[in-house]
């Protein structure tokens, strides 16, 4: 499922730029994630066209950061306890989105190149799965699947 946000994340967030070749948009990233993750321990690089993914930890939390074709960072992940999410968050979900008939999967926090966070958190139910997007100030919307 982290797969499918990161996808969706980073297809809305991916920009047009001038295209670079492929050891130019390699450098750059290393470059990047060297200077911005100096501290990164387990270090493993993905790639899937659209762009590259390494994950790591840091400060003893396992991290994701993607970067474009281009090379640019389209932001990070981690995983996140439900009660890390902004408190009215937490009060809207539990009150609308209500236990057994959604069931949480996981949350992640996504901070994007720009240093903006958002939350999103999935949940399962009969019909599917429902992630709902969480800004910073607590405001939740749906931003996959359909809400009965």
């Amino acid at each position: 499922m982290k797969k499918f946000f990161i996808a969706a994340l980073a297809a809305l967030a991916i920009g047009t730029t001038a295209f670079a070749g492929p050891s130019t948009v390699k450098t750059k990233v290393q470059n990047h994630f060297a200077s911005s993750f100096s501290k990164a321990q387990d270090v493993t690089w993905t790639s899937n066209g659209k762009f590259q993914q390494v994950s790591f930890v840091l400060n003893k939390e396992k991290v994701t950061a993607y970067y474009d074709v281009y090379g640019d960072l389209v932001g990070t992940t981690k995983n996140l306890a439900f009660d890390k999410l902004p408190k009215s968050a937490i009060e809207y979900i539990t009150s609308t989105y209500t236990f057994p008939d959604y069931q949480l999967k996981e949350c992640i926090e996504f901070v994007n190149a720009d240093n903006d966070k958002k939350y999103f958190a999935s949940f399962e139910t009969e019909e599917g799965t429902v992630v709902l997007e969480i800004n910073e100030n607590g405001r939740v919307e749906v931003f996959q699947g359909s809400v009965l």
